[in-house]
Parts: structure tokens; sequence; C-alpha cells
């Protein structure tokens, strides 16, 4: 079998350009904002390989289960992608939305869309899965207000089609 290289997903994006760059996936973040001072949300992705699709990490080898921004797998593998959210601005960010896109080559593993780690002061609202998009993404809706300086994550599986 030949090898695919999942490279280059590395997503950063100023709240005010609406756009995060990536090579094979992509994510775009909108925010109501209170105050009319310029917000930065900084989106960076990186990826597990979790080559017998089950969930769990604990069972790859130490380089395929350490989370980076290169990965190589097989068809039929699964990877885990994570996406890490900041507040750099000086004001809380408000009904905050996270959209990733599932790769054209990846299937999206259902009901594997996770809060890792969710700040106080946002709450996790209805993820809307790939099947419910035309375009196949993932969206994610948050409550309340990601204050300055805080941190989340959030990961969902996919598998590369043979």
């Amino acid at each position: 079998m030949m090898k695919q290289s999942v490279t280059g997903m590395i997503g950063v994006c100023a709240l005010m350009s609406l756009a995060a760059h990536a090579w094979l996936t992509a994510m775009t973040v909108e925010a109501t904002i209170a105050e009319t001072e310029p917000q930065e949300l900084h989106l960076f992705m990186v990826a597990a390989v979790d080559r017998d699709c089950d969930g769990d990490l604990s069972d790859e080898e130490e380089e395929d289960r350490r989370f980076t921004t290169q990965k190589t797998l097989l068809p039929a593998e699964c990877i885990i992608y994570r996406t890490r959210y900041r507040n750099d601005g000086a004001f809380g960010i408000r009904h905050m939305r996270v959209t990733n896109i599932v790769p054209k080559q990846m299937v999206y593993i259902p009901g594997s869309a996770e809060h890792v780690a969710t700040p106080p002061g946002l709450w996790p609202e209805t993820t809307v899965s790939p099947s419910e998009n035309e375009d196949g993404s993932l969206i994610w809706r948050f409550g309340g207000a990601l204050a300055p300086g805080e941190t989340g994550e959030i990961q969902f599986r996919v598998r590369l089609e043979p």
C-alpha cells in the first residue's frame, strides 16, 4: 500500500479577517464582538494517528499518538484532528463558532466530535455534523464568552478513504 502524507494542518487566523490557512483542512471563525476594537482569535490545528480507528491512542506508537502538524497514514486508517483556540484580544468573544472542513479524501466518523477542554465562561452548544451541511463541514457553536487569554480544545476523527 502506498502511504499518504497529511501535512500542513496549521490554521492560525485573526478574527478580523475571518480566514484560516491550511493545506488539507480549513477553519473559519465567526463571532460577535461588542467592542469596536480588533479582536484576535487564534486557531492551531494538530493531528494524531489512530491506525486501528478505535478512538483510543494508548495502543498506538509514541510517534502516532503525539499531536503534531504532520502525519503519515495508510488508506482506511484514522486520524484525530485537534483544534486549539485562544483569545489573544483585549475583550471577550461572544457567539463563537468554529468550522472545520473535512478534507475530501477523508470520511468523518459520526459522533466523534468532542470538546477536550472548554474554559470557564464558554460552553458548548449543539455541534453540526458534516452530514447536516452541504459543504461537509463540522460546525462547533459556543455560548457565553471566550475571555482574553483563555484557551480551549476540540477534536474529531476521520478515516482516510481506501
